[in-house]
């Protein structure tokens, strides 16, 4: 705390006077950088420290107003009465929501304290407890000192009326809650949807991006048409971006993505420049039954078909072309929409040649 002074003789003498948990009517007397100095009553004087639940029960009281509070601490260090607004904002509050609840029903609350067996927190004039295993579906901090102050909310396991005891689980509602995300997710998604996602973890072969509350992959030949770059090349972690669904699988929980396809192909603009009826100069690389691969031009790549190779029906396409030959071929189609280049090599044959082929 920074420019507080305390009277510590008097804060001393009546130390007696107060304990944990007893409500006291406090004013404003000054804030701080850490918290607010408050009266409690003649000349004692308490301290309330600003954390994010503080401060939101704190913001619309300014000097001088005043307002019921509950000790947290009798005695630190420099001899300071800590209390709180917040919770006595939560006994009151607590007090009525729990008349209205049952179990299964969620509850918010703010951790109070800790043991080992799990965390603790004062709902109106009950206590609740959360087991150490029912504290969360995911990772649990071993230092359960860290989850003081922070609020959380759990499903009602139990309760006891008699000796003002609730059981909660933040486990049972986290689950809860993720159901209730995947059913509304898988109920949405479709093929070639755009989904926006957050990039959560890189793998070898991807990366995983949440969707919604559901983690979904994106392959590496997903992320860029540049076959060399990995998606941790092309994607930076905890990042959004806007994917396209490509593949489904509603059984097994199962959803690809794909970032490349909502970005230009680079091949795009290169095939827009081709002429039909031009003629290029292609090597081919590879020799399949129906058709050639031929390569031209800056690394683009095109199809003679078999049925393009001859006006003799009964010729096959390895025994026009192998690989490794070049020769020159006109381009007869090109499918910006596929991404096709259809080449022919009877195009360029002499129409007299066709003629003397039917006789």
């Amino acid at each position: 705390m920074e420019d507080v002074k305390f009277d510590l003789s008097a804060i001393d003498k009546t130390f007696t006077t107060y304990k944990v948990g007893d409500k006291v009517n406090a004013t404003i007397v000054t804030e701080s950088k850490d918290g607010y100095v408050v009266n409690i009553g003649g000349k004692k004087d308490g301290f309330i420290k600003v954390d994010d639940y503080e401060a939101q029960a704190l913001k619309d009281y300014k000097q001088g107003k005043s307002f019921e509070a509950i000790v947290t601490n009798t005695q630190n260090d420099e001899g300071v009465i800590y209390v709180s607004k917040a919770r006595a904002d939560a006994l009151r509050e607590g007090n009525k929501i729990l008349g209205a609840l049952k179990v299964g029903d969620p509850i918010k609350f703010i951790v109070t304290d800790t043991n080992n067996s799990g965390l603790i927190s004062n709902v109106g004039a009950f206590r609740l407890f959360v087991p150490f295993s029912q504290i969360s579906n995911r990772r649990v901090d071993n230092n359960l000192k860290n989850y003081i102050n922070k609020q959380l909310t759990g499903t009602i396991l139990e309760i006891d009326k008699d000796t003002r005891k609730v059981v909660a689980s933040v486990k049972s509602y986290e689950q809860q809650a993720q159901l209730s995300i995947e059913q509304a997710f898988w109920g949405a998604i479709f093929i070639n949807k755009v989904v926006k996602g957050k990039v959560v973890r890189f793998t070898d072969f991807g990366a995983f991006v949440n969707v919604g509350g559901v983690d979904c992959l994106v392959h590496n030949n997903e992320a860029s048409y540049d076959r060399n770059l990995k998606a941790s090349d092309v994607l930076e972690l905890d990042k959004e971006y806007d994917f396209r669904v490509i593949k489904l699988d509603k059984e097994a929980k199962r959803v690809s993505l794909s970032y490349k396809a909502l970005q230009e192909n680079p091949l795009l603009p290169k095939l827009k420049q081709l002429v039909v009826g031009d003629v290029y100069e292609c090597e081919v690389t590879k020799i399949l039954p129906s058709f050639a691969l031929v390569k031209f031009g800056e690394d683009l790549q095109g199809r003679l078909g078999v049925r393009e190779i001859s006006y003799d029906n009964s010729k096959k396409i390895s025994d026009v072309a192998h690989v490794g030959d070049k020769m020159e071929l006109k381009l007869i189609n090109v499918d910006l929409d596929n991404l096709r280049v259809d080449f022919s090599l009877i195009a360029m044959m002499p129409t007299e040649y066709s003629s003397t082929l039917e006789r």
